[in-house]
């Protein structure tokens, strides 16, 4: 039978490009062809001495030399540019000549090899070349110039080329972009394909494949409605959801169970085809004697979640266990009070001594209650005590560090994200790079609320042994980014010394804003109503 118009293979040679972004791989390019089945409107107008269709495709990472014919599968889209064949995959076809061969590796695709390489390359092993560069590379050490560290570069850029295209061919039916399949091969690694091939399900750990999208595929391809791994795939989707849609870390064992029954039953309209909890319940069993969820008193963790909160967790334990080193302030702190004018309350006094004496200490309270002043004179009590101190002011956002820079009148506040080196979760899983403790002597962290689990395991993990950290902010106010509720349960903990401010001392002419709030957290509804 006949494909429909749309979905015929093209095959063609690059013949340039017209836009191409260097950020995310995405290219416009012009092919030339001598198929006759390419629509009118997607032909360009210029007339060619060769006579070939010229026609525009859009992807993400397509080959850009003429070394190679191209077989590109897609569909025609009409667009603001004309018609266009938008790629969902394409595999390139190295002519099986001398040079063709030659003109592949030269032609860039393979870094680590340039035209002179290709030439040597070629001229020992001719058209056995990419059989050698696919099964036996070990062989190129027989070029002069291809040393060990070169060949492993070489190899690893054709594996992951290679890796790529058969991702794309085998996730076709997704409907991913070569970025996404990036991101599978950099999560399952060389293993990527063979993985998927036999588990598509393992997906669902990948932000972006919920599991009734990948679930949806599997089924109509002739998938087993009782399969282990289509279980598994609902309940690590279940954990995944809930940690991005409800900031949870874990769901307890019978709320998992529950989640994941809801999803493998969804699609299922026949009452007897429908799964039942015991199979539910024996997967589950089966993946925590096998790692691949940790369970704690019948909370079930994702490995890399519970990691995160038990390293966060240990490193906060040592922290606060770790004897403090002895400072006197009392002479210095009368000193700051008495030159800079500040008439302190006895808690505000109180958190400016817990600092002295705890190397990590919690300081909260609702707007209005003068956590800026507190902040203020322990940073003039440290600059006295300490002139060659090093202090590092910080907050998840820019701008609640600009508005922490501004108060305290220290202009290199900045965000944790900035000074820890960091992008976000997804990027830092596949970095994986281990980095050196903050040199900072004083630590100041507002806002502390936002900080979700993963931010406060890499903060944690890069404070140096002997520095003060503290923590600052309001639980009831600004909640985390992401899934942990992080300083609520440092407060909660009893380990960690908390200052509470509760004394309003300032705010602007005639606002209620700081009385309402502090009646609302103490469950008193007779509110104060004026003009704001």
């Amino acid at each position: 039978m006949r494909k429909e118009e749309n979905d015929l293979i093209h095959r063609g040679t690059y013949d340039g490009t017209i836009y191409y972004n260097p950020a995310n791989k995405f290219c416009i390019i012009s092919v030339k062809t001598a198929e006759k089945d390419v629509p009118e409107e997607a032909r360009s107008i210029r007339r060619r001495k060769d006579h070939l269709i010229r026609f525009v495709a859009t992807g993400y990472e397509l080959p850009r030399t003429d070394a190679v014919e191209l077989e590109l599968d897609g569909e025609w889209k009409k667009g603001k540019y004309g018609m266009q064949l938008q790629v969902e995959q394409w595999h390139e076809i190295v002519p099986q000549t001398k040079s063709g061969v030659e003109g592949y590796l030269a032609s860039g695709l393979i870094k680590g090899i340039g035209p002179a390489l290709a030439k040597q390359i070629v001229s020992r092993f001719g058209v056995e070349t990419l059989d050698i560069l696919q099964n036996r590379p070990e062989r190129l050490l027989e070029i002069k110039g291809i040393t060990e560290n070169k060949l492993e570069a070489i190899k690893t850029s054709y594996a992951e080329s290679r890796m790529l295209q058969d991702l794309m061919t085998l996730l076709s039916p997704f409907k991913i972009t070569p970025k996404t399949a990036q991101k599978i091969y950099q999560f399952f690694g060389p293993a990527s394909v063979d993985i998927l091939k036999k588990s598509p399900f393992e997906l669902c750990q990948i932000s972006g494949f919920g599991f009734l999208r990948v679930d949806a595929i599997v089924q109509k391809n002739g998938g087993d409605l009782r399969a282990p791994m289509r279980i598994k795939g609902a309940l690590f989707w279940a954990l995944e959801d809930s940690k991005g849609k409800n900031g949870h870390l874990f769901l307890t064992s019978e709320a998992l169970q529950k989640e994941a029954l809801q999803l493998l039953n969804a699609k299922i309209p026949i009452p007897s085809l429908r799964l039942h909890a015991q199979e539910v319940s024996d997967v589950l069993e089966d993946m925590i004697l096998h790692g691949e969820v940790v369970s704690v008193k019948g909370d079930i963790y994702l490995p890399r979640v519970f990691a995160q909160e038990d390293e966060t967790a240990r490193r906060i334990a040592m922290r606060v266990v770790e004897p403090p080193a002895p400072e006197k302030i009392e002479q210095i702190l009368e000193q700051v009070k008495r030159e800079i004018g500040l008439a302190l309350s006895s808690k505000q006094e109180a958190a400016v001594y817990a600092t002295y004496r705890h190397n990590l200490s919690i300081i909260t309270g609702s707007p209005g209650t003068g956590k800026t002043t507190v902040l203020k004179t322990i940073l003039e009590v440290y600059r006295r005590l300490h002139p060659q101190g090093e202090i590092a002011l910080m907050a998840p956002t820019g701008r609640a560090s600009r508005r922490m820079a501004e108060s305290t009148g220290v202009d290199k506040a900045k965000t944790l994200h900035s000074i820890l080196g960091l992008a976000s979760e997804e990027d830092e899983i596949k970095r994986n790079n281990t980095q050196e403790p903050l040199s900072a002597d004083l630590i100041i962290v507002d806002e502390f609320s936002m900080v979700d689990m993963w931010l406060a395991n890499k903060f944690f993990s890069r404070i140096k042994g002997g520095a003060r950290v503290i923590l600052v902010g309001d639980p009831d106010q600004l909640p985390s980014v992401g899934a942990g509720n992080v300083f609520r349960e440092l407060i909660d903990c009893g380990l960690i010394t908390v200052t509470v401010l509760d004394q309003i001392f300032r705010q602007s002419k005639d606002s209620l804003i700081a009385y309402n709030a502090k009646f609302i957290n103490e469950g008193n509804t007779k509110l104060y109503y004026g003009q704001d």
